[in-house]
């Protein structure tokens, strides 16, 4: 089973039988069996008949509304057994500062030691004096992290080192065509972080089904603090997940399979005219209407293709002693993150790929 990922501005789903059909005015430019598929993800303008939401529902396959550029709009989630007990546990763990420090540090410092991975495979080729010492510095960051017992301590150390990992960044990347500035955001100021972005909001749609799917409330946080209408567990998940797209980047860069043409600048007036139907009625612009680098639609293409195959790619995952894929390993820290919010699990460990 895989994700149905609908990127074409202007389709409209319907469905007949157990096939979901891909309309294009009066063409079937598509064709996908329900049985096929265990979620359904829109991007932008494209629209769901009535009878296809039923289909969707009654076999419990999600529905996550994106904008063309990857950020969450809406959820259409089937019936589900969401657990009270899990949620007033993780309520109460929520207001013990202690229980936070202790999952906020195991995110951080995977994380970080992962980060770390994706540098040190670097240097070997580089040997580069200012990232031997990026090296060193991010190992004794780890090693802090580990042993902090305050929260704000943690975040600030997590800050340190993603600074620092990001000051490196570039000297991995192969092409010159496609450049990277030094992390930004909202909006990305360049391809590299146009393609971080995009693959951070997907990867943390996958984070936030694994979380409601366990019944968890995924408002309700251990590392990053409640804020209206912000997933804020979700985004404890994805920290040490995050570098999963960084080396993404890399590779889609360095193998060339993005170039320029595969991005375009977009800003002001323009950019909020493009997204207009993303913001409602009013036709407010979003904040990403502000200018930046985007991915075009050959480079949604082209990252969505290599994001799911990624989440297929088979890792060691210790705690089962067997290979598991991305998603699946995504899916065991949801629920043992669970497990030790119950007491069933003692602490929280981070995965970090060997």
């Amino acid at each position: 089973m895989h994700a149905l990922a609908i990127t074409e501005q202007g389709i409209h789903v319907h469905v007949e039988g157990e096939t979901l059909l891909l309309r294009q005015g009066d063409q079937v430019v598509r064709r996908v069996r329900l049985a096929e598929i265990h979620e359904v993800i829109l991007f932008g303008r494209v629209e769901l008949s009535s009878a296809a939401v039923a289909a969707l529902v009654r076999r419990k396959i999600d529905v996550v509304y994106l904008t063309r550029q990857g950020y969450f709009r809406a959820r259409l989630l089937g019936p589900g057994s969401p657990s009270a007990a899990l949620r007033l546990e993780q309520l109460r763990r929520a207001l013990d500062p202690v229980f936070c420090v202790r999952v906020a540090r195991a995110l951080a410092a995977g994380k970080v030691l992962h980060q770390r991975q994706i540098l040190l495979r670097a240097q070997r080729k580089l040997q580069d004096e200012d990232l031997a010492g990026v090296l060193g510095r991010l190992r004794l960051l780890a090693e802090r992290l580990r042993t902090e017992d305050n929260l704000d301590a943690v975040r600030g150390l997590e800050g340190m080192a993603a600074a620092l990992y990001f000051s490196q960044f570039g000297k991995l990347l192969l092409s010159p065509a496609v450049t990277f500035q030094g992390r930004s955001r909202r909006p990305p100021r360049d391809p590299v972080n146009a393609c971080l972005s995009f693959g951070y909001a997907l990867l943390g749609n996958v984070v936030e089904t694994e979380v409601l799917r366990c019944g968890f409330d995924p408002l309700l946080g251990f590392f990053h603090q409640p804020h209206p209408g912000r997933p804020s567990l979700a985004l404890d998940v994805l920290e040490e997940f995050r570098p999963f797209i960084d080396s993404l980047v890399l590779r889609l860069v360095n193998r060339q399979q993005l170039g320029p043409v595969d991005f375009e600048r977009r800003g002001g007036p323009e950019l909020a005219e493009l997204l207009a139907d993303e913001t409602g009625e009013d036709g407010t612009a979003p904040e990403q209407a502000v200018e930046g680098v985007y991915l075009a639609d050959t480079g949604r293409r082209v990252f969505l293709a290599e994001f799911f195959r990624r989440l297929r790619e088979r890792l060691f995952y210790p705690p089962r002693q067997g290979a598991y894929e991305l998603r699946d390993v995504v899916r065991e820290q949801v629920y043992h993150l669970a497990r030790v919010v119950r007491g069933e699990d003692n602490d929280y460990a981070a995965f970090v790929p060997g």
